[in-house]
């Protein structure tokens, strides 16, 4: 089998927070919001232009300053369609700002059925992406809702692989914390001291990253596990159950993609 891996990055220390614009249950009761993660561009529109927040869109036009960004949405298809509100973000936020929106060229190249999952299912179903970077390019990557970070952090990956650099991050929705996405030294040093090299190793081999390259919530999820034992367990048990719904996953020892 051949192996494939999501592309990571270790985090800056100064890497900036993900903005985000609304709360989680405010963006549920909005009439719109079912229709627009279904693929309903006029209803992710209707959905963006009332939950954007003007502080978030201030706060972002002062970290990009000066550079000649490119807004870069995440584009992904879902359990339930095609999910429209990135889209949306990144047109309307674009507008506001007098700035570029990437065209479709960069995009998810997988299902993994994120939404509502848990945060092994998550793991083990990483986010692909592809599509043509422009080099030596700042970006600003766009999605409807920060959760573990994967999805973020695998984009940003890929892009500055290819020769771009992610200089900012912007969410409608975020669960608890999440903004908070690039890795405390702190968090990976209690990662390292509870778990040891086994993990390092093993994260190495099966997921083709280092721990340094996890998340903020990622890594403090599997930190708060009993044991080496106990992580590679719950790892086997949401590859069998993601791979039995026909999703690609990692698989422990090997990984298994799945056509999609």
């Amino acid at each position: 089998m051949t192996k494939f891996f999501a592309h990571r990055r270790n985090w800056p220390a100064d890497f900036p927070d993900v903005l985000t614009h609304s709360e989680v249950a405010t963006r549920n009761k909005h009439p719109a919001y079912i229709s627009a993660k279904a693929g309903d561009s006029q209803a992710a529109l209707i959905l963006v232009r009332d939950l954007l927040n003007d502080n978030a869109i201030e706060l972002l036009r002062q970290i990009i300053g000066q550079r000649n960004v490119i807004l870069a949405a995440v584009t992904a298809v879902e359990k339930t369609g095609f999910n429209a509100i990135p889209d949306a973000m990144a047109h309307t936020i674009g507008g506001k700002l007098g700035l570029p929106v990437d065209t479709g060229e960069l995009r998810q190249t997988n299902v993994v059925a994120h939404t509502r999952a848990t945060g092994w299912h998550r793991l083990v179903t990483p986010p692909l992406f592809g599509g043509e970077v422009e080099k030596s390019r700042d970006y600003v990557l766009i999605d409807d809702h920060v959760g573990l970070g994967g999805t973020l952090a695998n984009m940003r990956g890929y892009i500055e692989e290819k020769g771009g650099k992610v200089v900012a991050m912007t969410t409608l929705t975020e669960s608890r914390d999440a903004r908070k996405i690039a890795l405390h030294v702190e968090t990976l040093n209690m990662l390292r001291l509870k778990h040891g090299k086994d993990l390092e190793k093993y994260w190495q081999e099966i997921f083709g990253y280092g721990l340094d390259c996890l998340t903020e919530i990622e890594a403090g999820y599997i930190a708060r596990q009993s044991s080496f034992d106990a992580i590679t367990r719950c790892l086997v048990e949401a590859t069998e159950e993601a791979s039995s719904g026909g999703l690609s996953t990692i698989a422990i020892g090997s990984i298994n993609p799945t056509s999609v």
